[in-house]
């Protein structure tokens, strides 16, 4: 871990190089404006040329040590490159890739992944929380019992359960969390696509019906799980609340990385990522998810391929047309 004096104010700066605080002409040129579409608000800056610093929200370094095993493993292709550790007026800052570096104005899709969006250390938690009941009534308010709309608080369990029979995370083990069409605002409420026909209809719009930009989107989430499979590190952690980015941009590159390690927790025994979570087997179901994500794009092959020729059956009629 490194600690950096300012030259300037962090708020003013907002960018580091590798080795020294940058001046602001490399933050305004930047070819790409930096995007954040879920998480904490925040808690993302521009670093390098090709880095961010993400903030550190918790107490340990978790994170921290994920990344730098994940340097070393099977899976290091599909995360995000790690550099360092970065202490910044007493906050601690990740250093790590920025992957829209290499994309102009992208298309941005975060899915968050897994059955179980909770630590098992969560489990017992008697703590009553006020503001996740009013959570829970803006989505539905005949969610809580009566007890809990007499004690207007609920646990952050039974919030978080709750979150996961609302979306797709119980049922396909992963949800939308955001998506991002160039252009376009960004696209934040999402909580209750929940079918597999409702989720295929937004990552339809995402992809704007391009059967190549779906292939090869499926292409990497196989790459993506066959590295997650070969992976040491992935067989003793479970993983919880991480998430996966996918991004296209115009020019047809796209990529899809692993991000959000902060709840990734060493287990002493294998995780299959697949297996039915009970208390105790620190299963999270990571791989039935990504299972299910590439089903989805997979039986997206035919609407994209008709939605293709449909566009090109016009583009012939009309440049006949035009010949006449």
């Amino acid at each position: 871990m490194e600690t950096f004096s300012p030259i300037v104010s962090f708020i003013l700066n907002n960018a580091l190089d590798l080795t020294a605080p940058a001046s602001d002409a490399l933050l305004k040129n930047r070819k790409n404006a930096w995007v954040q579409l879920a998480g904490h608000p925040g808690s993302f800056a521009p670093a390098g040329p090709d880095t961010i610093w993400k903030k550190r929200l918790t107490k340990d370094n978790s994170e921290v040590k994920a990344y730098q095993a994940l340097m070393n493993d099977a899976a290091k292709d599909v995360v995000p490159a790690f550099y360092r550790e970065v202490e910044f007026n007493g906050d601690f800052f990740i250093e790590m890739e920025d992957l829209l570096h290499n994309f102009h104005d992208p298309n941005i899709m975060d899915i968050k992944m897994g059955c179980r969006t909770f630590l098992e250390a969560e489990v017992k938690n008697p703590v009553m929380r006020k503001d996740l009941y009013e959570k829970m009534i803006r989505l539905d308010p005949d969610a809580p019992t009566p007890e809990e709309h007499d004690e207007r608080a609920i646990t952050k369990l039974r919030y978080m359960q709750f979150r996961e029979q609302e979306s797709s995370t119980a049922s396909l083990g992963f949800r939308i969390e955001a998506i991002r069409v160039s252009g376009q605002t960004p696209i934040t409420d999402l909580k209750k696509v929940k079918t597999k026909e409702e989720v295929g209809a937004v990552i339809e719009r995402f992809i704007n019906s391009s059967e190549g930009i779906r292939k090869s989107i499926e292409d990497k989430l196989l790459h993506l799980r066959q590295c997650f499979e070969k992976s040491e590190f992935f067989k003793s952690h479970e993983l919880i609340g991480s998430s996966l980015l996918v991004m296209f941009d115009n020019r047809g590159t796209t990529g899809v990385w692993m991000i959000d390690f902060a709840k990734t927790l060493s287990v002493e025994h294998t995780v299959t990522h697949r297996e039915p979570w009970v208390l105790g087997n620190h299963e999270d179901g990571y791989l039935t998810g990504l299972d299910n994500l590439i089903q989805v794009f997979t039986d997206l092959s035919s609407s994209c391929q008709n939605h293709n020729e449909h566009q090109l059956s016009i583009l012939e009629q009309t440049t006949a047309s035009d010949v006449t």
